[in-house]
């Protein structure tokens, strides 16, 4: 072979390893947005930003008359009655996040799991002025 046809297979296989890398790149950059969207601050700035462009998006509804009653929907009474449960059930709506979670934990493992995941409550916030191990 000379100089030329083998400066040339060089080259390709320079390429080839390159296009092998990127492809290993791009996989891990879409793993790591496939985990960031999928993960509770994800999916939080999701609902956030539906509701932003939902309340965009609306039409405004005419306005009503002084006198004419308010009437609330099948969704508000429902939405009422939910949190009334969570709040009897765990305390307070939030309560309810770390079972929530333990659930979907639950369910995404496909059932192989243990059958009750348990998750524990996050530690309480420092009070203000005292450092991370408890000393002021």
């Amino acid at each position: 072979m000379n100089t030329r046809g083998k400066s040339l297979t060089e080259v390709e296989a320079r390429v080839a390893l390159e296009r092998r890398l990127l492809d290993a790149q791009f996989d891990a950059w879409r793993g790591h947005v496939r985990s960031e969207i999928a993960s509770p601050r994800g999916l939080g700035a999701a609902l956030m930003m539906g509701f932003v462009v939902g309340n965009v998006m609306r039409r405004r509804p005419r306005r009503q008359e002084a006198g004419a009653p308010v009437r609330k929907g099948f969704l508000a009474v429902a939405t009422g009655l939910a949190l009334s449960a969570l709040r009897w059930r765990y305390g307070n709506p939030w309560g309810a996040v770390p079972h929530l979670v333990g659930w979907v934990q639950q369910r995404g493992a496909g059932g192989t799991a243990s059958p009750r995941v348990t998750v524990s409550p996050p530690p309480p916030w420092p009070a203000s002025g005292m450092s991370a191990n408890g000393k002021r």
